[in-house]
């Protein structure tokens, strides 16, 4: 398992577009993808899971990958939240 935790630097918090493109990377991965926020958990692979946490600016998440592609998985969604400065 490979996990990460990130802070998000987005004064729209994490918006529906980002969740979606955050769903479409993980969805390109066998592995299992859990996004974690305060005590609640969502899969990474579902839009709504997603969004339903609601993450505003400055909140801090982590990110848990379990399986054969997990590091390129936390690699490609590093790649994007850096790239769209939501971290």
């Amino acid at each position: 398992m490979k996990s990460i935790t990130y802070k998000l630097k987005s004064i729209n918090g994490l918006s529906s577009r980002a969740s979606i493109q955050l769903v479409n990377i993980a969805n390109k991965f066998k592995s299992e993808l859990i996004l974690s926020f305060k005590n609640e958990t969502a899969n990474l692979k579902s839009v709504m899971s997603v969004m339903a946490l609601i993450i505003r600016n400055n909140e801090t998440f982590s990110i848990n990958a379990t399986g054969i592609d997990e590091n390129e998985a936390i690699d490609a969604i590093n790649i994007y939240l850096n790239d769209s400065k939501l971290i």
